[in-house]
């Protein structure tokens, strides 16, 4: 009630209507964006036979830096191993026999030769006997000799492999992307209560032009709440690119408008500017 609002608000209780809608229309037309192929295929058939010489090149250095870091370990592995058979004698670990009680299983001794290089890799396995007391079951046993620990020479191929790629040829398919145009787009909002109404519309039309409309009033019982704001803008391909632009406003205390014009041309680039503003209030009055 101090704000005044008293003679509008007539209940306590109050209700509005609130409305928006937003649509879009598809555009038919659609951007053309090129993609050079034809560049690319030609880059590449020109610089084939020069990548096939690098990377051959490098395979064969790769290759013989392999063999030769192979070769040297093969060598200090065999010193190595003629060194220990020589200085070492090779050890021979003894495996008592034993008996499985309850079953009177009966296990001959065994023997485990190692290589006189190492105590890791045996060189020769005698396994046990088996012998089952009170019966005729027997399982002599085995001398198991295991292939000595050798690296095989590693020779470098004197002849260089042969490496070819296919030649790039270009596809008939189309070498372009198609990018769909922007379609119409329109905007409406619509606000009404007991105190104000407000209507906005917008709308973007994108067909020759490219024009944008914009619309917002009120309407109220009291006058400073009453506006109207108007605007539309333009994009025009023709010939160049001309941008024009106009603004409008009225309002009980502020009103004014805003017109430009932009042009650009090959040749040269034209603008102009036009801006008129308006306001009056109890203490300011300017025009």
């Amino acid at each position: 009630e101090k704000t005044g609002l008293k003679e509008f608000l007539r209940t306590t209780k109050q209700s509005f209507d609130l409305s928006v809608k937003t649509q879009y229309k598809k555009n038919k037309d659609k951007h053309s964006i090129p993609i050079p192929l034809d560049v690319f295929y030609v880059f590449m058939n020109h610089n084939i036979n020069s990548f096939i010489r690098q990377f051959e090149k490098g395979r064969h250095q790769a290759l013989v830096s392999f063999t030769n870091a192979y070769n040297e370990a093969k060598l200090k592995f065999d010193k190595y191993k003629v060194e220990k058979s020589l200085n070492n004698q090779p050890r021979i670990f003894q495996i008592p026999g034993y008996t499985i009680p309850l079953f009177n299983i009966e296990a001959s001794p065994s023997t485990v030769k190692m290589l006189p290089f190492g105590y890791v890799i045996p060189e020769e396995i005698n396994t046990p006997s088996f012998t089952i007391w009170g019966s005729d079951f027997y399982v002599p046993s085995y001398t198991l000799v295991l292939p000595s620990l050798e690296l095989p020479a590693l020779p470098a191929p004197t002849s260089p492999l042969e490496f070819s790629l296919p030649e790039f040829k270009i596809l008939s398919t189309p070498r372009n992307i198609l990018i769909p145009a922007l379609g119409n787009i329109t905007y409406d909002f619509s606000f009404k209560s007991s105190v104000i109404t407000l209507n906005t519309n917008a709308e973007l039309y994108n067909q020759s032009d490219i024009v944008v409309h914009f619309l917002s009033s009120s309407s109220s019982v009291m006058d400073a709440l009453q506006y109207k704001l108007e605007g539309t803008s333009s994009l025009t391909r023709k010939r160049g690119l001309k941008l024009a632009t106009a603004l409008s406003l009225n309002n009980e205390f502020v009103g004014g408008s805003h017109n430009s014009t932009i042009s650009l041309t090959k040749k040269n680039m034209e603008a102009s500017v036009t801006t008129i503003a308006k306001v009056q209030i109890s203490t300011l009055n300017m025009n």
